[in-house]
């Protein structure tokens, strides 16, 4: 019962979702991401989590508009 629920909402509140809302919501949480590994002392999680949003931004096309 709670999975149909859980999907059904996901899906409900990806109908509303617009082309810009999706990338802007996208940008945000790559933001997040790339922000909270930098304020970390761990080098690993810099080494990974960084290129990894780069390719993502890359292949979404989702410019970073921060810098």
């Amino acid at each position: 019962m709670k999975e149909r629920l859980i999907t059904s909402l996901v899906q409900a509140l990806l109908a509303m979702l617009s082309p810009d809302l999706l990338v802007k919501f996208a940008d945000m949480v790559l933001d997040f991401a790339e922000e909270y590994v930098d304020k970390t002392d761990n080098t690993l999680d810099n080494a990974i989590v960084e290129p990894l949003c780069a390719t993502i931004r890359s292949a979404f096309n989702i410019p970073d508009d921060d810098e």
